[in-house]
């Protein structure tokens, strides 16, 4: 299923797959609800998904499309190459994330790795995050030392408090979550934080309030209030303001997404 508010690009994007054999377009839509409507009846086995688009954005359409077809394979298929938009499409659960400058063969290649359940990402990309990533954690690394460290005769030490982990051979910082964030976290209520640690694990409003054994509408607004006081646009923005660190284990995966070889699928796919 292709996702895009420009039929140009709908167009194309379709002749580009169903130049393959195996390969077959399900739907089209031009913005997020209407794909929501689309994932419902043709369940897609992959969709490709733009951003920037009108009343409900690529984020939230990714998500809600994984509640109503759960085995869809979401690719973000965008003109942006911001760093954090590449972030927030992996935490919303897309498998890939492509710019419109692709190739046709990486395109499909893309396809093909993301009905595998391979995140995909071309590596220039990849080479951004990594570098993104690396120098999150050199800060937060930095800020700890300078927090922690005082100066006694001369000689800089560490409090007993600081303690390293190491996690997929790399040093981070434990227990330190970055000050706007411990800020951000500080402005939510008890309740607003344990409805946010509830959609970082996923959950949806429905499943929040049969944990939380409250109203549906009743988590409905503790998600607006937290937007408002988070200042974000949707539940992922807000799981990323909030978050403690990008885990190593995301450097992991993307470290391996790259690779050129792919076997080819046997059978027929819906797209």
């Amino acid at each position: 299923m292709i996702v895009d508010d420009h039929a140009l690009i709908r167009r194309v994007v379709r002749g580009v797959v169903e130049g393959e054999s195996d390969m077959e377009v399900v739907g089209e839509a031009c913005d997020g609800r209407e794909a929501e409507v689309q994932a419902i009846q043709a369940q897609p086995d992959v969709v490709l998904m733009d951003l920037d688009l009108p009343g409900c954005d690529g984020f939230e359409a990714t998500e809600r499309i994984l509640a109503c077809s759960p085995h869809s394979h979401i690719v973000i298929l965008t003109a942006s190459h911001h760093e954090q938009h590449i972030f927030s499409a992996i935490q919303s659960g897309a498998v890939g994330y492509l710019t419109k400058d692709i190739e046709p063969d990486a395109l499909i290649h893309a396809i093909r790795c993301a009905v595998r359940d391979e995140l995909c990402i071309p590596r220039p990309l990849a080479n951004r995050i990594l570098a993104h990533i690396r120098s999150l954690q050199l800060s937060t690394n930095t800020g700890m030392a300078s927090r922690e460290m005082s100066l006694t005769g001369g000689q800089a030490r560490f409090r007993g408090s600081e303690l390293i982990q190491v996690r997929g051979g790399r040093r981070v910082a434990a227990g330190a979550a970055q000050p706007e964030q411990a800020i951000a976290l500080h402005l939510l209520t008890e309740r607003e934080r344990e409805i946010l640690d509830l959609i970082r694990r996923g959950h949806k409003n429905r499943e929040i309030a049969g944990e939380l054994c409250v109203a549906e509408s009743t988590v409905h607004k503790h998600v607006q209030n937290i937007l408002d006081k988070l200042h974000a646009r949707n539940r992922t923005e807000a799981i990323y303001l909030t978050r403690e660190c990008v885990t190593a284990s995301l450097c992991d995966t993307i470290t391996s997404v790259t690779r050129s070889d792919y076997q080819n699928l046997e059978g027929s796919t819906n797209y």
